[in-house]
């Protein structure tokens, strides 16, 4: 079976009813909660999306129900699907912080789900009870001044350490976004490798553009990679993937994620990818004194032996 590098259609920031600002019908008992959350696996798969990140504002509490409802997916025949077949669910939150700016903390896709109310603690997050139908009132993390202090807060707790990733807000203009007046600073020392923005890329102006392609010295020629996002909290899904981002890996890990961004020119694209339409798929040794005999499938896209 081949276990190399794939590009997956993302789209990493998406809302539950959960969200203040949710359009549509909510979904407060668990009965309510399966059935949106199948509801949203069938339309990822509608909408071609093969991976998503769930990121309420300071809130992880629906995530428990859409991974279940992405292990549970079945085939037109009726068949559980195979994990390399399902829909990546990544587990994350959008934080407000007193940077202050926006920014998305991002989690191993196969982070237990046990330990989920520890991440909302670290942060020292009082979140609404599971049973509300809404989330808690949004309250600026004033005691994280910069991005590192927020990596360092997380890195703290051994079960965080090396298992998330965070991307900055880079959207063009308001309060939100890290791409503004006085924060050259802010965008310099950062330990982020991506940031993020609501919609499209060609939001950014020329400037912005430079800036984060690396060509700023005030921003200290730091490049960084950028994921669009659809910012869904609809429930007709009508925006869910609208905006999506190509990114390349093995495992749907944070650690995946970080290697993407360092290498963006490769493994992600806002554009569905060209693979070649011829490739070899294969190779077999029937027999050698250091190799053989052996049988190696290859990945579609890049191979090394």
């Amino acid at each position: 079976m081949d276990k190399g590098a794939h590009f997956h259609k993302c789209d990493f920031q998406v809302h539950t009813p959960r969200d203040l600002n949710w359009q549509g019908e909510g979904a407060v008992t668990d009965g309510e909660r399966d059935l949106y959350a199948q509801e949203f696996v069938a339309a990822c798969r509608t909408n071609g999306l093969d991976a998503v990140a769930i990121t309420d504002h300071h809130d992880l509490c629906l995530f428990r129900h859409i991974r279940k409802a992405a292990e549970l997916e079945t085939d037109d025949a009726g068949k559980p699907l195979p994990p390399e077949r399902r829909l990546t669910v990544f587990p994350g939150m959008e934080l407000t912080l007193g940077v202050p700016c926006q920014a998305l903390l991002i989690l191993d896709a196969d982070f237990p789900a046990d330990l989920l109310p520890q991440v909302v603690l670290a942060l020292s997050v009082t979140p609404a009870p599971d049973g509300h139908g809404k989330h808690a009132q949004i309250k600026r993390l004033e005691h994280i001044k910069t991005l590192q202090e927020l990596y360092d807060e997380l890195n703290k707790r051994e079960f965080l350490r090396d298992r998330f990733i965070v991307f900055p807000h880079v959207g063009e203009g308001g309060t939100a976004t890290m791409l503004r007046s006085g924060f050259q600073a802010q965008y310099k020392s950062m330990p982020c490798v991506g940031g993020f923005v609501d919609g499209s890329v060609t939001q950014h102006g020329k400037g912005n553009a430079e800036i984060l392609s690396g060509k700023n010295k005030s921003y200290g020629n730091k490049a960084i990679a950028v994921f669009q996002t659809s910012d869904n909290r609809d429930r007709d899904f009508s925006k869910l993937g609208a905006h999506i981002t190509w990114v390349k890996w093995a495992r749907p890990t944070a650690e995946a994620l970080r290697q993407a961004c360092l290498a963006r020119f490769s493994r992600i694209s806002h554009t569905e990818p060209r693979l070649p339409s011829i490739q070899i798929t294969g190779i077999e040794v029937s027999n050698s004194k250091f190799l053989g005999p052996v049988v190696l499938d290859f990945n579609p896209q890049y191979n090394a032996i």
